[in-house]
């Protein structure tokens, strides 16, 4: 049976899978289409399901030196944005888990991190300064962990990464030409999970099978985690091709639902006279750049027509006139072009390609911009207002809790 390491092709940029997961422009289409994020959220679920079966056993300490913790409970933090969202604000991290339990009789903590591509792991990330520093918002984190006495003693954490080759080779510290991993062997943690269970559930990779024809390698996608996960990478680089094909030319956060549909039958048109599954990708990108252009031209001729110093000298005065604190400059942009866009996009809608002849849209676009210019001091004296009231309603409430 052949291995997913020792495939060589042409079809493959660097010619082999690993190299070919580090390709700069793979992973930059790959992520238009949201490839990491959804990689990143499947890994933190397999591992979750995974930690919470070791309670009732042991987890050891990297270095070797200290006792291994026997673990009672293990609170999972990723799941709740609001604890990352309060750890940025202080400039904290966070690690993905926390293993409560005992040590040698005594109260122990530890942090656990789920690492899908182990050379982005930093020791840091699980240190015991970091958890330490994260005990600050313990009133947050009591509803995931529980109690933790205050006296436990904080060990050394580590990461939870997949059991194949990519993470193999990376903590064997081969460099040829790509990235490698900075921590320790016993800082790792690895998981054996299959292809088909990983990606079973992502929302892309019905494209896999498809993709994999294109090549015909001598390697079948559900028993190698590395040939899939690159695949999959080329799909979501697909569907984002298709999502810039198809959302609007002035765009405002608009939610595009992905038809799959869609993106199958095109893709399995333009397989069809593709060379490879990468050259399909690269040429379906080159065909969307017109969609990006178009969208680009849309941009400037709809950018808010104020420059920031003019802006600053007006709210500044504005504020002052109104007695409250000049509001920041951005919370103020943001409004003023959220206005400003939405006035032009009721007017000419939101133009949704293709767009045979942009020019006289273009045109039109550059006309209703003119006209709203002159309303631009009384939209900022609306928003400046409005953000003076929020000020004086917070403050309000402040004292009401604190009084």
């Amino acid at each position: 049976m052949t291995i997913d390491t020792d495939i060589h092709s042409s079809l493959l940029p660097g010619g082999n899978f690993i190299t070919a997961l580090f390709n700069r422009q793979l992973m930059s289409f790959a992520d238009r289409g949201g490839a990491s994020g959804l990689v990143g959220d499947r890994w933190s679920d397999i591992c979750n399901d995974t930690v919470q079966a070791w309670v009732g056993g042991v987890s050891d300490v990297p270095g070797g030196r200290r006792p291994a913790i026997e673990i009672e409970r293990i609170a999972r933090l990723d799941a709740v944005p609001a604890i990352a969202a309060a750890a940025s604000k202080r400039g904290l991290q966070n690690p993905d888990f926390i293993i409560i339990g005992t040590q040698a009789g005594r109260p122990a903590i530890q942090a656990a991190d789920a690492k899908f591509s182990i050379e982005t792991a930093r020791s840091r990330q699980v240190s015991v300064e970091v958890l330490d520093a994260l005990l600050v918002l313990r009133p947050q984190l009591a509803p995931l962990t529980g109690e933790i006495d205050p006296e436990a003693v904080i060990e050394p954490g580590f990461f939870v990464s997949p059991d194949y080759p990519m993470t193999h080779q990376m903590l064997r510290r081969q460099r040829n030409g790509v990235r490698r991993a900075t921590v320790q062997d016993d800082e790792v943690e690895q998981i054996l999970v299959g292809a088909d269970e990983f990606f079973s559930s992502i929302e892309g990779a019905e494209l896999l099978p498809l993709l994999g024809r294109t090549d015909g390698l001598p390697i079948p996608l559900e028993s190698s985690l590395l040939a899939s996960l690159y695949y999959f990478r080329i799909a979501r680089a697909l569907i984002g091709c298709w999502v810039e094909s198809v959302k609007p030319l002035l765009y405002m956060g608009d939610r595009t639902e992905i038809d799959l549909e869609q993106v199958m039958e095109e893709a399995v048109e333009r397989a069809g006279r593709a060379s490879s599954a990468y050259q399909l990708m690269i040429e379906w990108d080159a065909d969307v750049e017109r969609f990006r252009s178009a969208r680009a031209a849309v941009d400037q001729v709809t950018h808010l027509p104020i420059v920031n110093r003019d802006l600053r000298e007006m709210v500044t005065k504005l504020s002052d006139d109104l007695g409250i604190e000049a509001p920041s400059l951005n919370q103020v942009r943001r409004r003023l072009g959220s206005w400003f866009r939405g006035e032009i996009r009721d007017e000419v809608g939101p133009l949704n390609p293709p767009i045979a002849d942009l020019t006289p849209v273009l045109q039109q676009l550059a006309q209703v911009s003119s006209r709203l210019t002159p309303h631009l001091p009384e939209e900022i004296h609306r928003i400046v207002t409005e953000l003076g009231l929020e000020q004086i309603e917070a403050a309000e409430s402040v004292e009401i809790v604190t009084g």
